[in-house]
């Protein structure tokens, strides 16, 4: 039997309407040539399937506008002359097949580092699912990308730790809107690759890193026109750099962005943007670590830079002299120390300690009602002229209030003609004038507000009203003759006038 090569029917216009096939409808309708390279199949091709072309730079120039470009599986290619790939056709796709190391390679081996092996000036384009290789040490832009709106999605491999990229990517201030997916495996003993990714008055970025070696200067990199509205995400163990500072880094200054990398050497995620210039570790353990546990706070003495913020507040609980007074503020706050010395009793004027404030509305509220001071007297034997005046309760500061007494064992004096006044220092009948001592007036249960207590039950009078008193005693007088027996509860009903004024 003869051997009959196998061919695909070429449509390179596909079905713009759709197509049945044994009853199968293929909703595929783009309308765009379909090109193929392949090396190992290559013949005099014309790019179909059964006859691709040897180069994808072949296949770009026998394309148009809107066109895809397949790259077999297993295709390799060295580049070494400048332009060996030239991406100026708009909106070409160049698409790569195959899974890991069957994905097309392209080896970059340019004579010297910096010929641009991939120029890439049309808009619109996409590059995908192609591995490239480092074929000479330190080449600095084998993509060099001036056309907007390029998509990129390749993987780079240095071909040792003594044959790296400069730079892999590296824009002019035409590539806006570009849209970056590079995976690049390099060496962390090399010392050739500075910034995979380098871009030139670039707006409107979305760069997506998966990055492993050692970066000298940053992962990502703006340089020479300053870039605006860009976006890193992804991976990146740059060794020898735990602390973010070379993954994005803006060398012209001025260039808008932000980034949101998994940083593998410094096992955290590290975060940031244009405003703070670098980026910082936002991983929760880092977050504990900086607030630290009240168990490893500083016991004495100031805080310092390094310590948590646990210590300073443990420190403001504990500790004196930061807080309102010789207390601490725990003991201030839940303990029974309370403060010590409440400040002036001045009006509080601004700035004020939140305790001057309270100070102030203790002091200056009135209360809901009057207070009551009293003295129990249970043997008014020890009244006598020898030792009167007789101290009831002691007034500090300016107070409104009256005085009267309740009878609770009968009074008594010698021979009933003893007498009894109640007011202050300097008017010792302020309140009650000259009431005499027997058990007519000073009867069980009698009352006390005027010269005579006949009843149990009186009228406040005018005498035994509302008075001013401040800083002064009330007191018991006793003019003539002793007391005998009998005891009285003598009331103060009183309220402040002036601030932080008592009855006592």
């Amino acid at each position: 039997m003869a051997n009959v090569q196998q061919s695909i029917a070429q449509y390179p216009k596909g079905f713009t309407s759709g197509v049945t096939i044994r009853g199968v409808p293929l909703l595929n309708s783009y309308s765009g040539n379909i090109w193929w390279v392949d090396s190992a199949g290559a013949q005099t091709g014309d790019g179909k399937f059964n006859r691709p072309f040897a180069t994808i730079d072949t296949a770009i120039n026998n394309a148009s506008a809107s066109d895809i470009i397949f790259v077999k599986a297993g295709h390799v290619e060295t580049l070494a002359a400048a332009g060996a790939i030239t991406m100026d056709v708009a909106g070409v796709s160049i698409i790569g097949l195959g899974t890991g190391n069957n994905r097309p390679v392209l080896t970059i081996t340019p004579a010297t580092v910096g010929v641009n092996c991939i120029t890439w000036s049309a808009a619109n384009c996409s590059f995908e699912n192609i591995v490239c290789v480092a074929g000479l040490d330190a080449i600095t832009n084998p993509f060099n990308i001036s056309g907007a709106g390029a998509y990129l999605d390749i993987e780079w491999q240095d071909g040792s730790s003594t044959i790296e990229a400069e730079t892999v990517v590296l824009t002019t201030t035409g590539g806006d809107r570009l849209i970056t997916k590079l995976k690049y495996l390099g060496f962390t003993a090399g010392d050739a690759c500075v910034a995979p990714i380098k871009l030139v008055g670039c707006t409107g970025g979305r760069i997506d890193v998966d990055f492993y070696g050692k970066a000298s200067v940053a992962v990502v990199n703006f340089v020479t026109t300053l870039c605006t509205d860009i976006d890193v995400r992804g991976y990146a163990y740059n060794s020898g750099t735990t602390d973010g500072s070379k993954l994005v880094v803006d060398t012209i200054t001025g260039s808008l962005w932000y980034a949101n990398i998994y940083d593998g050497a410094a096992a955290a995620v590290m975060s940031g943007g244009s405003a703070t210039t670098t980026l910082s570790s936002d991983d929760v353990s880092v977050i504990a670590a900086t607030t630290g546990a009240v168990a490893t706070a500083a016991a004495t003495g100031a805080v310092t830079a390094t310590d948590s913020l646990m210590a300073y507040i443990k420190q403001l609980v504990t500790q004196t002299g930061i807080e309102l007074d010789t207390d601490t503020l725990g003991a201030i706050l839940y303990g029974t120390g309370g403060i010590s010395t409440w400040p002036s009793a001045a009006r509080p004027a601004n700035a004020v300690s939140l305790a001057e404030g309270l100070r102030y509305i203790v002091d200056q509220q009135l209360p809901i009602r009057t207070a009551f001071a009293k003295a129990d007297v249970t043997a008014v034997t020890a009244w006598s002229t020898g030792n009167s005046p007789v101290t009831v309760a002691t007034v500090t500061g300016v107070v409104m209030c009256r005085v009267f007494a309740h009878v609770t064992t009968a009074i008594t004096s010698t021979a009933g003609t003893g007498t009894l006044a109640l007011g202050v220092s300097d008017n010792t009948a302020l309140w009650i004038a000259t009431t005499t001592a027997d058990a007519a007036n000073f009867a069980l249960n009698d009352v006390w507000v005027g010269p005579t207590t006949t009843t149990k039950g009186n009228l406040f009078n005018n005498t035994s009203g509302w008075a001013l008193v401040s800083n002064d005693t009330i007191k018991v007088t006793i003019a003539t003759n002793n007391m005998t027996a009998g005891g009285m509860t003598i009331y103060v009903e009183w309220m402040p006038v002036s601030s932080g004024a008592t009855v006592a």
